[in-house]
This record gives structure tokens, C-alpha cells and sequence, in this order.
């Protein structure tokens, strides 16, 4: 067996050990970002439950605008809500940022089946044409576990 056989049996041994890891994308619009209400990223999921290992979001040249935090969180009945919490000001024109370097708040957590991701802006609605890219990472805890963007 070569050294890359080695490794892909590794692997393929690796995600049936924890469940294959694989990544939903959403762009949202900053003016559609509100604070009275929550607006779903992802559909409810179902199957199983979910580890979300990490979120990474993206703004374009624009970027948002409006609100002081800006929230990823899930509607999961037990554990924090909110996943990923980022200041506004530190996602204007072309900022990348993942779970690791959120200011705020960055949990990682597990995603229980039936339930979804949304998006949340503190204080003040979003504004304006900026939008960010947002990918999260995720990891079945079981084998048919599922979940897609809205």
C-alpha cells in the first residue's frame, strides 16, 4: 500500500469513526439582517445531530453595516444559543474571519435534529447593499444526519 493509500484509508477510516465533515454556504444581504427577529440560514435539520467545527464568513468590498453584533446562532432547545458573535465595525469591506477569531462569542456546539441556523444583528437592523459569504463546517454525529442553506 503507497504512502497516499495509506493516508486516504486514514481518512475514509477517520469519517466513519466521526461522521463525514462537509460545509453548507449562505450569503446574506446586511440590510435583510434584523434584530426583532432572527432570519434562518439553514433549513431544520434532520437525521441526526450535527457538531458545527467552525464557521468562517467573508464580506464583500461593501461590507455590513448597522447593527453592533452581528449573531450566528441555532434555536436548539438545550446549551447557548448564539455560535458566532462579531462586532459589525470588524466586518465592513473585505473581512474574513472563522470561529477561532469572533470577538465576541465563539462556541463550538452540536446542532440538535430538528433544528437550524440563523442570523441576528444587536441594537440596530442592518443597512445597506453589503453582503457576507458564510460557511459553516460541519461533522454528522450520525450517519444520516442532514442540513441545507435556505
Amino acid at each position: 500500500m503507497s504512502f497516499i493509500e495509506k493516508i486516504a484509508d486514514a481518512v475514509a477510516k477517520l469519517n466513519v469513526e466521526l461522521g463525514p465533515v462537509f460545509v453548507i454556504k449562505k450569503t446574506v444581504v446586511s440590510s435583510t439582517i434584523l434584530t426583532a427577529s432572527a432570519v434562518d440560514i439553514t433549513g431544520l435539520s434532520s437525521g441526526g445531530e450535527l457538531e458545527v467545527v467552525n464557521v468562517i464568513v467573508k464580506t464583500d468590498s461593501t461590507g455590513l453595516a448597522g447593527g453592533t453584533n452581528f449573531q450566528i446562532l441555532s434555536n436548539n432547545a438545550k446549551g447557548l444559543a448564539n455560535i458566532f458573535v462579531e462586532t459589525v465595525a470588524n466586518l465592513g469591506a473585505n473581512k474574513t474571519m472563522d470561529l477561532n477569531a469572533a470577538s465576541v462569542t465563539k462556541i463550538r456546539t452540536i446542532l440538535e435534529s430538528g433544528k437550524k441556523l440563523q442570523v441576528q444583528n444587536t441594537v440596530a437592523n442592518g443597512s445597506g447593499a453589503g453582503t457576507i459569504d458564510i460557511y459553516i463546517v460541519f461533522r454528522r454525529l450520525t450517519p444520516d444526519a442532514t442540513i441545507v442553506a435556505v
